[in-house]
């Protein structure tokens, strides 16, 4: 994702580390691009049932099933919820189409923070929480977790939001750093129970999260993702100038990070991942 999308780190951005991309992919890329989202969707709403590798066979028209058209209403079931059906009405769609536009944009900063194994800091990752498969549930949208040079880890939660509308995109980026100011520690909070059941120093850091973020660990950290369309991307001045205030209280070299996604007309790139996801029906 992040050689299909050109994704690059900027220079350090208003107290921020910047990753951009997205405006010099061409269509052969973004084609790619919708074919990996699509499939990142249907297995997190999936997991291992069977209706992931029927959606496959579907879309890949190499199905032979004795049950074709169980097989679709079964399929259904798993991609209303997020992306409506070809038999939905135009309002049915447009009441979900805010919630599909989020999910386009977690699953692309899902696969491209995936993408960087290790960050300009010298940090090395080592876990990823996966994204929500229904973008309307509640909690945090990205946690990473990462270990530093002497073995200790790190974390860094993440607010993603799409920005589609005609105000300034420093407004969106503004707002994703304040709720994540504000519901921070509740976010982690809600990661915490699970996340103790993994072993190890990796369970152990789940058991910490919110009292690490409260007292401004070194260990915590928080990032602001933004996907949007070219012509809404700025081009010279500091994107993320804003989010720095809002987080005095992680000021070391990679606590604050940043993620912009700029892919032609997001809105339309949206709607083709929907269009490669109905592929499978």
């Amino acid at each position: 994702m992040t050689e299909l999308l050109g994704i690059v780190a900027r220079p350090e951005n208003a107290g921020c580390s910047y990753l951009f991309g997205g405006p010099d992919a061409d269509q052969d890329a973004l084609d790619t691009v919708t074919r990996l989202l699509a499939e990142e969707a249907m297995r997190l709403r999936c997991g291992a049932s069977p209706a992931l590798d029927k959606w496959r066979a579907r879309r890949d028209r190499c199905t032979a099933s004795e049950s074709p058209e169980l097989d679709r209403r079964e399929i259904e079931v798993f991609i209303a919820p997020v992306f409506g059906l070809p038999t939905s009405t135009e309002e049915e769609l447009n009441k979900i189409t805010d919630h599909l536009q989020g999910f386009v944009a977690e699953l692309l900063w899902n696969r491209i923070i995936q993408d960087r194994g290790q960050a300009p800091d010298g940090r090395v990752l080592v876990h990823t929480e996966e994204i929500k498969g229904d973008p309307t549930g509640t909690g945090g949208d990205g946690f990473v977790v990462y270990a530093i040079d002497d073995g200790t880890l790190v974390f860094r939660l993440w607010e993603i939001k799409k920005h589609v509308s005609n105000s300034p995109i420093s407004a969106t980026i503004k707002r994703a750093a304040e709720q994540l100011s504000e519901h921070g520690a509740r976010y982690l909070a809600l990661l915490t129970g699970p996340g103790t059941k993994h072993d190890g120093a990796l369970g152990q850091l789940y058991g910490l999260l919110v009292k690490l973020w409260l007292e401004h660990s070194f260990r915590a950290g928080i990032g602001v993702s933004v996907a949007t369309s070219t012509a809404s991307a700025p081009t010279s001045h500091p994107a993320f100038a804003n989010v720095a205030p809002v987080f005095p209280q992680f000021p070391a070299d990679g606590q604050r990070e940043a993620l912009m996604v700029a892919v032609t007309d997001f809105a339309h790139f949206a709607e083709e991942v929907r269009k490669e996801v109905w592929r499978g029906l």
